[in-house]
């Protein structure tokens, strides 16, 4: 768990480190500005697709150094999380269908609590805070979870960037199965 933490901490750094540098450089004040509203934007929308990759539900365009989503973090990476989505999707209905039963409340915890580590181990820091957060809210005693949540919060802090706010978290990146 630390080795995660001090990993995402170390990555989300280097990305800070990297935009201070580019920000150094400009030495005009409203390039300065714009750089900087170029750089913020592509971080609130680290997991954002398109309009044309939604319309046409094409693949994500991908850049040639890390094969992830152009728009997204460049420390991101997608993962296969398609059989932990059906497992949300499969307790959310257990849990809808009586929302008394704590067997069926703790498993829909337990099952975002999953993807939400998983996600944070591959640098998608917005989707694993949404997972967290509804994880949370469901289960607000599990440590670890609460542990992780709060580090991601520090991280953004750190490096004076606002999380997504609470509902406006991004979904996982997708991923395309190389046949």
């Amino acid at each position: 768990m630390k080795k995660i933490i001090t990993l995402s901490f170390l990555a989300l750094f280097a990305v800070a480190c990297d935009q201070n540098n580019q920000t150094q450089i400009t030495s005009n004040a409203n390039v300065n500005a714009a750089a900087q509203k170029s750089n913020d934007a592509a971080i609130v929308s680290s997991h954002s697709q398109t309009a044309e990759n939604t319309l046409s539900a094409a693949p994500p365009k991908s850049s040639s150094a890390g094969g992830a989503a152009m728009d997204s973090s460049p420390m991101a990476k997608p993962i296969d999380v398609a059989e932990m989505t059906a497992g949300i999707e499969k307790a959310e209905k257990e849990f809808s269908a009586n929302q008394k039963n704590e067997k069926a409340k703790d498993n829909l915890a337990k099952t975002h609590f999953a993807r939400a580590f998983v996600l944070t181990e591959a640098a998608q820091y917005r989707a694993a805070l949404g997972d967290f957060r509804k994880g949370l809210k469901l289960n607000p005693n599990d440590q670890a979870a609460k542990k992780m949540h709060d580090e991601i919060i520090r991280i953004f802090q750190s490096i004076n960037r606002q999380p997504p706010k609470e509902g406006e978290e991004p979904p996982p990146l997708p991923f395309n199965k190389q046949s």
